[in-house]
């Protein structure tokens, strides 16, 4: 049972950048990140799918850092700050933007168990934006506002039944403070499969949809979008390199959506228990 309550533990950690699980009083957790998102096309308001031009593609470089530190035996406090690097890219022409990303910081409480193999959690986060768009410099880093997100997370192993394999479930609402918002519904569920004692498959179904009523959608401009919805699947494996120190691998692909980017990527995390 500890090893599949580790495993549940590190899952969370890299799909969400949220603990999903408590850390544990007086134990830290952290995990640097590394994300490369590739889109060639995008959906407009009508799902219709438009290549880029000129042989263009738009590219996004994300570096995370997560940060967790048991306060209680149910109480965490979680945060996470971000580094982003975009590019525009089209025949004889670049554009290109690096900056600080959005910071998080929250609490995450356990609020049930159920038979010491299912955790009900939810996490409260504030979300302050670390940079300042620049009208001259596109893609924007962002929407450059404030906002503030719940979300709660229903997580454990299915036991005997199914070969010890465990499952995340995530559902949440974040909001951003300004009167064009955007308000974003988020939901996605994740499966195990633990192959031994330092080897394991993942299987995640994620959507978002983010609702305004500034409905302009620039798809060179895709992180500056308020109103838009997605659907993507990412598969990936993790493996234990030492007692305290876990790698992942992840890809992913965008199947469906309105007035975003259609692209795909990867990204590998290290997560490091103290």
């Amino acid at each position: 049972m500890k090893k599949i309550v580790a495993l549940i533990l590190v899952v969370l950690l890299v799909n969400s950048a949220k603990a999903g699980f408590p850390i544990g009083r007086g134990k830290y957790l952290i995990v640097p990140s590394y994300n490369l998102y590739m889109a060639k096309g995008y959906w407009d308001a009508n799902g219709n799918y438009f290549a880029y031009s000129n042989n263009g593609r738009f590219a996004s470089h994300y570096f995370g850092l997560y940060g967790g530190i048991g306060i209680g035996e149910k109480l965490d406090f979680v945060g996470n700050i971000s580094y982003i690097m975009q590019r525009k890219l089209e025949t004889n022409s670049t554009q290109s933007n690096s900056s600080l990303g959005d910071a998080s910081f929250g609490l995450s409480y356990l609020l049930n168990t159920f038979d010491y193999s299912k955790f009900l959690t939810v996490t409260g986060s504030l979300i302050v934006p670390l940079y300042t768009n620049d009208v001259n410099k596109a893609p924007y880093t962002g929407f450059q506002q404030v906002g503030g997100e719940i979300k709660f997370t229903y997580s454990g192993s299915n036991g005997e039944r199914y070969s010890n394999t465990y499952f995340d479930i995530n559902l949440g609402v974040r909001q951003y403070f300004s009167p064009e918002g955007p308000t974003q519904v988020f939901g996605d569920a994740l499966l195990g499969v633990p192959l031994d004692e330092d080897n394991k498959l993942t299987f995640q179904l994620a959507s978002t949809k983010s609702s305004s009523t500034q409905t302009l959608f620039n798809p060179n401009n895709l992180f500056l979008n308020r109103q838009f919805n997605y659907f993507r699947l990412t598969a990936g494996y993790g493996r234990r390199i030492s007692q305290n120190h876990q790698l992942f691998f992840t890809l992913f692909t965008d199947v469906s959506g309105r007035n975003t980017g259609k692209g795909g990527g990867g990204a590998i995390s290290l997560v490091a228990e103290l």
